[in-house]
């Protein structure tokens, strides 16, 4: 059905190896799919082993950019596209130029940066605009125009005014490119596809004879000196590693797809029966000190402050400035942040 529907919009450009819209989208979203569904596995592990693993939980966006950098660079210049792309056998071409079916590397640095970048630089203005409004809520917005904030509040408040109306025109401009698309009256799909230089198209038959490996004897080998056949060896040990990556990463995509959608499900379900309060975990970092006193200082508690990941309570100098510092609960390394600290007035008898 969605292939007799790709028919009614063959008015525009018309070309038999250019994907349907059906298809753009598909690789968009197993795209977008992959981040939070990494995300979600690697706090269930860190979860398990905090101390461990709890640092990959406070800089995961900044790991899976160089994971991502890693895997979309190795697919431009193996396949001439991105994983999610190669997925579902389309390539990347220069625009105005389909004939030519290799990109040059000025174009794929331009690829790898809308591939990468673009998402990454988007998902941290999100997380700072959620950011600022939770510490300043709605209010926060007329900041820039109260005479005596700081410059520094101003320039919070100005964002807070001002990214809301920057994300609808994105999305209004990225709604505008696929209709644009769907009604072949344009060549790409989305403002970053543009940006890139690049077309998408189908991959052809002779695409796929080009990126086969080839062989480790061949008639050459024997000519060849020691040297070069040890450069040769380990050229192929490298391409046999990256495709085992490439090939292990494919079948985890469905894996990971129906994790998200496993994780959705269970969030979003109503519990039936309340569980009990788990107890409190053991540390001997404990051991002699009184209920009363700062598992930091030793001393009695001044303000008394609890930590939510963990349910500890500290001074509250001691775990505002230990949290900053270091980003984890100091008793049993869950990652933590300076909003998760509730201060606790304790009633006086």
């Amino acid at each position: 059905m969605a292939e007799h529907g790709a028919h009614l919009t063959s008015s525009g450009v018309s070309d038999a190896s250019l994907p349907s819209i059906f298809e753009v989208l598909a690789q968009q979203s197993l795209s977008a799919t992959l981040h939070p569904a990494i995300g979600h596995a690697v706090r269930v592990f860190a979860e398990k082993y905090p101390e461990r693993l709890g640092v990959l939980v406070r800089y995961y966006d900044e790991i899976y950019l160089l994971f991502d950098t890693l895997v979309q660079s190795y697919y431009l210049k193996k396949h001439g596209g991105s994983f999610a792309e190669n997925f579902y056998d389309l390539k990347r071409v220069p625009s105005g130029n389909v004939d030519s079916s290799v990109l040059s590397q000025r174009l794929r640095l331009r690829a790898l940066a809308c591939l990468v970048l673009i998402p990454y630089i988007k998902q941290k203005l999100h997380s700072l605009y959620e950011k600022l409004l939770y510490n300043m809520g709605d209010s926060g917005r007329r900041a820039f125009l109260q005479r005596e904030a700081s410059k520094r509040q101003k320039l919070k408040g100005l964002y807070l005014l001002c990214f809301p109306y920057a994300s609808s025109a994105w999305e209004l401009l990225t709604l505008i490119y696929q209709l644009q698309y769907m009604l072949r009256h344009g060549r790409w799909h989305s403002p970053s596809m543009h940006l890139s230089g690049t077309e998408l198209r189908h991959v052809s038959d002779e695409d796929v004879v080009e990126n086969d490996a080839v062989g480790l004897f061949d008639a050459s080998w024997s000519n060849m000196s020691v040297r070069s056949r040890l450069l040769r060896l380990i050229k192929l040990t490298l391409n046999s590693a990256a495709v085992a990556m490439s090939t292990s990463l494919s079948v985890g995509v469905f894996f990971l797809q129906f994790l998200e959608w496993w994780y959705a499900s269970d969030s979003s379900a109503t519990s039936l029966t309340a569980l009990p309060v788990p107890a409190p975990p053991h540390s001997e970092k404990l051991k002699d000190v009184p209920c009363s006193c700062c598992p930091l200082c030793r001393r009695e508690r001044v303000n008394s402050t609890a930590l939510v990941v963990s349910g500890y309570v500290f001074c509250y100098t001691c775990i505002n400035e230990h949290v900053k510092r270091h980003r984890c609960c100091p008793i049993t390394g869950f990652p933590a942040t300076d909003e998760q600290l509730v201060k606790i007035y304790e009633q006086q008898l």
